[in-house]
């Protein structure tokens, strides 16, 4: 059954579409927002909540548009919302990291940590890209914004994380 028809029969209440949607989807969701909020708690939350929002909300979903889009939307702005929480009460994301594994496992939390400490809207455009492999047409449509604005986020993020990787070689 194609992706059209799933989303049609949600539409119709059906619990076996919203079933499968849940099926495709969750990992991928799952893996973006642990990258975005640096915490498995945080990031399976968010899942829920999108597909939360996709149960109330799936019959303002318009078949014109890519759904990976429109679901990927509503993951990110929650997303969006969990950080904002979090620097209000100063939580820092990634600081119970398994510290003292093997220098290569250093590196990872190291890069990890690093783009959990990017601008949102940046630390956003990057995953989206890099780890995901969504394309910048994609991303832009996601995030609600030009797609200037997407490579420019890319590219500094890019910019920020070579830096701060080139001063922990150093300091190691």
């Amino acid at each position: 059954m194609d992706e059209k028809e799933i989303i049609r029969r949600c539409q119709e209440n059906d619990l076996s579409a919203y079933k499968m949607i849940y099926d495709r989807y969750e990992q991928p969701l799952l893996h973006t927002a642990l990258r975005i909020l640096g915490q498995q708690q945080d990031a399976e939350d968010a899942v829920q909540t999108t597909f939360l929002k996709l149960y109330r909300g799936i019959h303002n979903y318009r078949l014109d548009s890519q759904f990976s889009t429109y679901l990927f939307r509503i993951m990110i702005n929650h997303c969006y919302d969990v950080l904002r929480k979090k620097r209000r009460a100063r939580i820092q994301t990634l600081e119970d990291a398994h510290l003292g594994q093997e220098s290569k496992n250093d590196i990872r939390l190291y890069l990890q940590k690093a783009i959990s400490n990017l601008p949102e809207k940046m630390k956003a455009s990057f995953v989206l890209y890099a780890v995901e492999g969504f394309k910048l047409r994609e991303i832009a449509e996601i995030m609600e914004v030009s797609l200037g604005t997407v490579k420019t986020n890319i590219f500094q993020a890019r910019l920020r994380l070579r830096s701060e990787l080139s001063e922990h070689q150093i300091k190691e």
